[in-house]
Formats: C-alpha cells, structure tokens, sequence
C-alpha cells in the first residue's frame, strides 16, 4: 500500500486548479520537492513559485524526469505529454482523487463533505470552527479564501477536512469517518447517464464510512442512505430534523435562527454569509462538529468570524450609478436561481445576470432548466461556453442556450466576450442595482476590467 511519506520528489500536472494548487502545497510544507505544471499562464504559478515550488506554464518532460510520483488531475488528457513521459518511464503515476486517499492515511480521522452544491462553503465553515477551538487538522477547500489565500490548513494530523466531489466519483476514493451529503442533483452528464446512476454513486460514498462512524445528511435525502453500522443524523428545516432552523429572520442580507438539536433549544445563529440555502450548510457544519465532540456553541460563535470563500457570492465592488458587481460560481440550473432569488430579496434595482455556461454537455443535457433558471432576473446576458475539459456538442452551445431563453425573456443578450460585457456594463453606470456574474469559468474577469483602476 503506496504511503505519502515514502515519496521525496513530487510533480503535479495542472497544478494551478484549486485542490491542486492545495495539494502541492501541503507537499511542500511536508518537506518534499515539489514542482507542476500547468496548461494556462495564472498568477497561481508565482504565488507556488514564492512558496518554493517550481511551477510554470507548458510541458516539461525533463522534471517529470526527476519525480518519484506524479500527480495529475481527472481533466488531464491520456496523451499530456508529462503523463505519457511518467508512465513510460514507469513512474508512481496516480490521480488527484488517489492522492487524497494518500493524505486521509496521515490523520487520525477524516471528515469529508460531499454534494452537489455548498460543498466549498461548508468545507470553509468547517475549518473554521476546526480552528476556533483549536483542532489539529489538514483542511483542503476546493475555493480560495477571500483575498486569493491558498485554501489550505496544515496544523496537526487529528482530522483530515476535505470535499469529496462526485465528478467521476472521485469520493469513493476516501474512507470518511464523518461524511456528509447536503445534496445530489443531476450536474455532469459527462459521466453519469442519470440521476439513478448519480445516486448509486452516493449511496455507495455512504458506504464506505467506517463502521462506527457517522452520516450527516439533508432531512430530504434520509431515506436513500442506510449504511451499515453508522449513525446517520439530519438537517433542514421541517420538524423531525435532528438539526433544524426555525423562526429564521432576515436582515441586511443576513439571516439568523434558533437551533434545534434533537427538538431542544440550543440557541441563536446567524450565517454572516448571503443566501436563505447557507443556513443549511451552517447546520451540516454544526452537525459535523457535534459529531467530532466540540462545543456547537462555541462553534456557532466561531462562525461569526467566516465570511465566505472567493466567488460565493462575492461582492467585487460598487458601480458609479449604485449598482453592486456580485461574482458567484453557480454553474447549475439550482446554483443559478439560488444566486438570482438571493439578489432579489437584497435590491429593489433591476437584476442582470451575466452568465458563462460551464462545458458543453450540462449546457445540452439541462438546456431546459437553464431557460427556467433565470426567471426573476430583469435581463440576462449570454457569454460563450467556457469549454473546460469539452469541445463543442450540438445542441450544447451558450448560443444554443441563448435561443432558448430569448423565446422566454425579451431582455436577453448574446455577447462573444469578456470586454464587451464589461463595455455594456460601463454603458449603463446610471443603473442601481446588482450585476451578477455567474459562472464557473473565467467570468470573473468582467469585474476585474470594471474595478482594474
């Protein structure tokens, strides 16, 4: 059985994604030497650089040379050329998603946060409260922190904290003692032919939680998971959740509740983060820490200091005119009218959405819930595919989308790029209220042009 520490010279392929990027650097401080590459130039590659790790843009077959295991990303093609010059050379060659398995054998115990949607934000909620009181652990966050920190804790070996993401199945590659489940929805076609396939894949992340262990799971979804020997416990909002919110308030874009635990009064929270659908995400959170033996008081109070992870709805900076330039990563159907229905309640201003489909097989397979996904949003401007690991399917297209919506919304725009978008929006600096930028590619980029002075 391959162990971490038997390595000493480590080499990531696409070493600037944001586990990746993590990863490495926990290799570094680990003492290893650590290099990567990456297939675009990124200002990540001199923030690895200035945290001693070699990194660069392109193929290097020579440093592959000088690797004892090879890390590479499930986007990767068969045909890199540093993945075909390490297996040729018959290196230690082993997916991202093995090399987390590697990190959860360091730790006594490993809390891993699955679902389709809220897994960055409560991974994030979760190192935090680890923090407040004072937990050893490693803490792997798919997302950065506000402020472009490298989402990464490397204090002690008690706990490993990481997401276990669906794609590919890449979370049957952990064995949690804690697993969570806040949701499943249908989200990559790519490599799931249905939502039967989808959670025949969850139940068996479920699985495989170590016997004794723990399953903390939405209130909805309880009855599609029944692993053996492990505690299963529930939240959400209606009775007979063992975790539960009521009396929620609103206020200034924040909510707060009273806490139930087990139909008992433990106290007030407030989420200091937008969005009614983070207060489920505060109560998996809690849930996990009740579960790991730690204060949900003191937990609740850890999370005042949590403001949210970069591209979670993030506010990027205020426009002439009044408007607010709001950056979040929804890519889904569910992600997108969760960020809309957030804004609405924020502004009586009109709401425009720029929105970047993110690859083409979810833009074809979900084309009719996008079109119903923007709904409450005053206009809505289409930006080209950002194709990741895809090329271009029929009937997959953002234009394709863009017909679509325009049958249902006459303020609909199409538009071929960042700047353009960025001109359209300077064109309107009179108009007050919120510009959203949805999308898991390079959206992000429009607020960057608007705010580069």
């Amino acid at each position: 059985m391959l162990d971490l520490t038997d390595f000493h010279n480590v080499h990531f392929i696409g070493i600037c994604g944001v586990s990746m990027k993590a990863l490495a650097l926990l290799c570094a401080r680990q003492g290893m030497t650590v290099s990567g590459s990456d297939r675009a130039d990124s200002p990540v590659l001199e923030t690895l650089c200035k945290n001693g790790i070699y990194a660069y843009r392109g193929s290097n077959e020579e440093i592959v040379d000088k690797a004892d295991l090879v890390v590479y990303t499930a986007c990767i093609p068969e045909n890199d050329p540093e993945l075909s010059r390490a297996r040729a050379l018959r290196k230690t060659v082993i997916e991202r998603k093995a090399f987390l398995s590697l990190v959860e054998r360091l730790c006594k115990r490993t809390v891993a946060v699955a679902g389709t949607h809220g897994k960055t934000t409560t991974t994030a909620m979760l190192s935090c409260i680890l923090k407040g009181q004072g937990v050893k652990f490693i803490g792997h966050i798919g997302g950065d922190l506000p402020g472009g920190e490298i989402s990464l804790t490397d204090s002690g070996r008690d706990v490993f904290l990481t997401e276990a993401c669906e794609y590919k199945r890449s979370f049957l590659a952990l064995s949690p003692d804690i697993a969570v489940v806040l949701n499943m929805q249908f989200d990559h076609p790519d490599c799931y032919r249905d939502m039967t396939e989808l959670a025949e894949a969850f139940s068996r992340f479920t699985q495989n939680i170590k016997e004794g262990g723990l399953l903390v799971v939405d209130y909805r979804l309880k009855d599609l998971f029944e692993p053996r020997g492990v505690k299963k416990v529930t939240f959400g909002f209606c009775a007979g959740c063992d975790y539960r919110a009521d009396d929620v308030t609103y206020e200034g874009g924040i909510y707060s509740f009273n806490l139930y635990r087990y139909s008992r009064l433990v106290g007030r929270y407030t989420t200091h983060v937008y969005g009614k659908h983070n207060i489920l995400n505060v109560l998996a959170a809690l849930a996990v820490a009740d579960g790991l033996g730690l204060d949900i008081v003191y937990a609740g109070k850890a999370l005042q200091e949590f403001c949210g992870v970069s591209r979670r709805f993030e506010c990027k900076g205020m426009l002439e005119g009044g408007a607010r330039v709001i950056v979040d990563y929804a890519h889904h159907p569910d992600e997108i009218g969760a960020a809309i229905d957030t804004a609405r309640v924020m502004t009586r201003g009109e709401i425009t959405v720029f929105f970047e489909p993110h690859t083409f097989s979810r833009t074809k397979s979900l084309i009719d819930e996008f079109a119903d996904s923007f709904y409450w949003a005053d206009e809505v401007v289409i930006l080209p595919t950002y194709a990741a690991r895809e090329r271009n399917i029929e009937g997959g297209s953002a234009y394709d989308l863009y017909i679509k919506l325009k049958k249902k919304k006459t303020a609909c725009l199409y538009m071929d790029g960042y700047a353009p978008a960025a001109d359209y929006i300077r064109s309107r600096l009179s108009k007050k209220g919120i510009i959203l930028l949805l999308g898991a590619g390079g959206i992000d980029e429009i607020a960057n042009l608007l705010f580069k002075r």
